[in-house]
């Protein structure tokens, strides 16, 4: 099977970050939150104090798989008239400031398809998207838009849980073009004050099935350094969400900068490079 452009452009910078020795560090950022021009440069910070990926998350006003913080954003960001539109305009600044970084859009199904799915993938490839993770999208289930989106380049990452069976879990696999997105817990996105007892054991069944087909990042409750450092050995990424918005609430781009640099820094001391 041949990989999307995007696709390959996410696992490039997996591979990168795997070479230094680390895992790779994805930020997630809410299109519009909490305004345009400060959700932009709170990517913008973040992508400065070293993450190798960018999450844009879309606006949206039922985000079922979102705890209460990226929730919150999400509807703030709708009630100001946020939407595809919103994550189309951030993705395009940072394009045009310079910023080579994979960006993976991160939404529902829901705004794709009310403004039509084949226009809105082939709007966000052209504004310099490289892969789109659907949470409410199970592998296979919707093979039409897996290759719209492999016509217009962009990769796609299927999530896994710790109830995912053998079979689904195989077909999250061969589904996912850009990475394999590894929730640890059951429930929703968030900040935990320590990494769940399942995501060991997760992690070591998914990478027996994955068998170095492609990545594999770990996201959902991740949140500090040490749950960097605790999980680095493990993943071939790390994806942090809520715990960059509450420090966007907390102290504004500057105060995201500083968490996303100890998230960097604890992936530079998580494991060796002969790992």
């Amino acid at each position: 099977m041949s990989v999307p452009a995007g696709a390959r452009r996410v696992r490039e910078a997996f591979a990168r970050a795997g070479e230094a020795g680390r895992p790779a560090l994805a930020t997630y950022v809410m299109a519009g939150y909490p305004d345009e021009p400060r959700g932009l440069a709170a990517a913008d910070v973040a992508l400065d104090a070293g993450a190798d990926l960018l999450e844009i998350g879309i606006p949206f006003s039922d985000p079922v798989a979102d705890g209460p913080t990226i929730a919150a954003a999400g509807h703030a960001a709708v009630a100001a008239g946020g939407g595809v539109e919103t994550a189309l305009r951030t993705v395009r600044a940072l394009r045009d400031r310079g910023r080579t970084q994979p960006i993976l859009a991160m939404g529902y199904l829901n705004p794709l398809v009310a403004r039509g799915t084949g226009r809105t993938l082939r709007e966000l490839a052209a504004a310099g998207v490289d892969g789109l993770i659907l949470p409410d999208l199970p592998a296979g289930e919707d093979r039409l838009l897996e290759r719209l989106a492999a016509d217009h380049g962009l990769g796609m990452a299927f999530l896994v849980t710790p109830n995912t069976s053998p079979e689904r879990l195989e077909q999250a696999v061969r589904s996912s073009t850009a990475f394999l997105y590894v929730v640890p817990l059951y429930g929703v996105t968030g900040m935990r004050e320590r990494v769940a007892e399942t995501a060991g054991p997760l992690l070591e069944r998914v990478r027996a099935t994955v068998a170095g087909r492609l990545p594999v990042g770990v996201g959902f409750g991740v949140s500090r350094p040490e749950h960097v450092r605790e999980l680095a050995a493990s993943t071939d990424g790390i994806i942090v969400g809520s715990a960059v918005l509450a420090a966007l609430d907390e102290g504004g781009p500057r105060r995201v900068g500083k968490l996303v640099g100890s998230l960097a820094s604890a992936t530079r001391l998580g494991r060796s490079p002969s790992q």
